[in-house]
């Protein structure tokens, strides 16, 4: 348990490092885009603030240098190279002339925010009492983050079990994650990022709506999205991140809409003053600022990478004419640097940036073979004409995801498309239509989208989280119609928009929930404090006083995180029956042992233990977590095939404790397939059972094993893979 002067410095390291963040990326907007105010010139900040950490992250990892005080003092560096040597930029341009929406409507807002926040604090707490449970996160998101964290570097390739090759998934999220954990030795601030996401897509969708007077409507409209089940009970607390990919989409989209408005009323002056005519482009720092966010979203998830595609395609012909190629490099080269680093390593390791992408029409490319698989990928294309599917798989999905009125957030995001495409206010919304019915149309031949046995597709309410980024992005386009001009008309839209987000999301179930008194407690601190600052400010508060205001905030957080991280780290995985998420795992006792084990060398066999590997860290994170298999060609890494071998990898990995577990059965969960690896250790010698837990056991790891098996552990005829793959 770290005591209190360490948590100081842990809230010391994070504190600088945010402060050499923020005023370099506040000293960039302010340059590059002198005329930028308010909520736009806030989001262009938040964005160019990931984009330098991710960035600079990525520099010091490819060195293995990937050090807290490595990255604070670059951060220093970067803010200080870019008050001495940016300079100001001509016709920076401005922000679009929104309508102030009034304090009631604002409140109004705030309100909806408040209570999408509480629901979110609530799943939040859960993992605060129990450790992250949220299965992903325990599979692949926390430990790519451990290793970052314990290697220093960003370059390796973490392999977790031998099922899946997603060890070559972009990792801008786990890499945030990483420098948490760097910060503060711990990984608490982990349950708390992804509400750093909620609040920008909140901040992408008014600023959408903003130039046309809807950025209420737009935001309400978003909170029946971000408050649906799908997202309240796996992003919370847990390291998903679907949330962060859809928010730095929305929030391209949106500075695409403020540059393309400011031009608007640029342009109209221009007319009025000397009877110019001029056509509005997108181009120049602005376009930059786009691209980046839409970068750092395709370095996130593979899921965007559609919609990435079809906005940058939208970017480039509303280019100017005779300069798309400097249009192009306005947009792709911050893209790349948001997003090209992750694509860049897998080109070396594997021959190709998307490995899983094995063939181009005729043409096969490099990718990894396999020599198990989880379950049949299939996509939702595949049962597109099968009723039963639909009555037993699609419609109860679609029903737990977005609630009683799912039909109407699905039928209201195609109508927002055809309505902006047909008859969007202007060639933007026009193409931005097109960019998220594109989305949606991708969405149907998604890989994985109804994972499982043929007829059987159980992974279709899961993976309904891939449709999120389209769906935000068509949903806020839906209150931006002319036909929806004047008050009385926008203020009955954000009437309806608020009871179907009350009545599909049903957020009233968290009051019913004994975590409600800290969820409240959450909202109060973190919402209302703030909007009380906002309306004081707004009656002719000082800023000398908004920031002393939002300086005994900062204080009261920090004071008020030392008891809630003791808490979380005395709970953590010491009672993980709702933790492991997936039943038939019989890893609970196994979990709480290694809350107690520090800096040692733990083996894992058998993807159920890969499957779950994070728990095995340590509250630390000191413990080095190795899963057996064999290394292939192009990246692959595969269940090992024989006694022999396997021993052979234990005594290279010069363990101090081995796993062995089952092969997780994706299909059937409680009916685990037997893995050989425990056979595979009779008479070894130098290993002895330390306890069992159904069929895991833990092993204690003496010395090198005896390299020569006997007939009772031939070799494998079949890899383990789940029936039905």
């Amino acid at each position: 348990m770290p005591s209190f002067g360490s948590y100081l410095l842990g809230a010391a390291q994070l504190a600088v490092l945010a402060a050499a963040t923020s005023y370099a990326a506040w000293l960039l907007r302010a340059r590059l885009l002198p005329g930028w105010r308010g909520a736009p010139a806030r989001l262009v900040e938040v964005t160019v603030a990931v984009g330098l950490v991710t960035a600079v992250s990525e520099v010091l990892g490819t060195f293995g240098l990937l050090y807290i005080g490595a990255l604070i003092l670059a951060l220093v560096a970067v803010a200080f190279a870019v008050r001495f040597l940016v300079p100001q930029a001509h016709g920076g341009g401005q922000t679009a002339r929104g309508v102030d929406p009034g304090v009631l409507a604002s409140l109004v807002a705030i309100a909806v925010i408040a209570i999408v926040t509480f629901d979110w604090a609530v799943t939040a707490k859960h993992a605060l009492d129990a450790g992250i449970f949220n299965f992903d996160s325990l599979w692949y998101h926390m430990p790519f983050s451990a290793d970052i964290f314990q290697s220093h570097s960003t370059t390796g390739m973490h392999h977790i079990e031998t099922v899946l090759d997603n060890w070559f998934y972009p990792q801008n999220s786990e890499l945030l994650h990483a420098v948490g954990i760097l910060a503060i030795g711990r990984d608490t601030l982990s349950l708390f990022i992804n509400f750093g996401w909620l609040a920008v897509v909140f901040l992408a969708a008014y600023c959408v709506g903003r130039p046309y007077g809807r950025g209420i409507a737009t935001t309400i409209v978003a909170a029946i999205l971000v408050g649906c089940h799908t997202l309240v009970v796996r992003e919370p607390g847990a390291a998903k991140n679907d949330l962060m990919a859809a928010a730095l989409l929305l929030a391209g989209i949106a500075i695409l809409i403020e540059a393309w408005n400011a031009q608007a009323g640029e342009f109209a002056e221009s007319r009025a003053m000397r009877g110019e005519v001029r056509t509005r482009v997108l181009y120049g720092w602005p376009l930059a600022a786009a691209g980046l966010a839409v970068g750092l979203a395709a370095g996130t998830k593979v899921t965007v990478l559609a919609m990435s595609g079809a906005l940058s395609l939208a970017v480039l012909v509303l280019a100017p004419s005779g300069r798309r190629r400097q249009a192009a490099g306005w947009w792709f080269v911050p893209a790349l640097i948001g997003g090209g680093y992750w694509y860049l390593r897998n080109l070396i390791v594997a021959g190709n940036p998307l490995p899983e992408v094995t063939k181009l029409g005729p043409i096969s490319l490099p990718h990894p073979e396999r020599l198990q698989e989880g379950r049949p990928n299939f996509d939702i294309v595949h049962y597109a004409t099968d009723t039963g599917i639909w009555r037993h798989y699609f419609g109860p999905g679609l029903h737990d995801a977005f609630g009683a009125l799912w039909p109407l957030v699905v039928l209201g995001a195609l109508a927002a498309c055809l309505l902006a495409i047909f008859a969007g206010r202007d060639k933007l919304i026009r193409w931005l239509g097109g960019v998220a019915l594109f989305g949606l149309l991708a969405y149907l031949f998604t890989p994985l989208g109804a994972a499982g046995a043929e007829g059987a597709p159980v992974g279709f309410a899961i993976n309904v989280r891939f449709v999120i980024p389209a769906l935000l992005a068509a949903l806020v386009l839906l209150p931006l119609p002319r036909f929806l001009d004047g008050e009385k008309r926008q203020w009955g839209l954000i009437a309806v928009l608020t009871v179907v987000y009350l009545i599909t999301d049903r957020p009233d179930d968290g009051l019913h929930d004994k975590a409600r008194l800290f969820a409240l407690a959450f909202v109060i601190v973190f919402v209302a404090v703030p909007t009380l600052i906002w309306l004081a400010r707004r009656d002719g508060l000082p800023m000398r006083l908004v920031v002393a205001s939002l300086a005994a905030l900062a204080v009261a957080t920090v004071a008020l995180g030392y008891p809630v991280q003791r808490h979380y780290l005395n709970h953590r995985f010491a009672n993980v029956s709702a933790a492991t998420s997936v039943p038939g795992m019989d890893l609970d006792d196994a979990y709480r042992w290694a809350r107690d084990v520090r800096d040692a060398r733990i083996g894992l066999a058998g993807s159920t233990a890969g499957f779950a590997s994070y728990g095995f860290y340590g509250p630390d994170l000191s413990n080095q977590v190795i899963y057996l298999g064999e290394p292939g060609p192009h990246g692959a890494f595969n269940a090992i095939p024989t006694c022999q071998g396997f021993r052979e990898a234990v005594n290279a990995a010069e363990l101090d404790y081995l796993v062995t577990s089952p092969f997780l059965n994706f299909i059937h969960t409680s009916k685990p397939i037997p893995s050989p690896e425990a056979r595979w250790l009779r008479g070894a010698g130098a290993v002895k059972p330390y306890f069992n837990e159904g069929p895991v056991t833990v092993w204690k790891v003496t010395g090198p094993l005896q390299s020569t098996c006997t007939q009772a552990n031939a070799p494998l005829r079949e890899i383990p893979q789940t029936p039905g793959s």
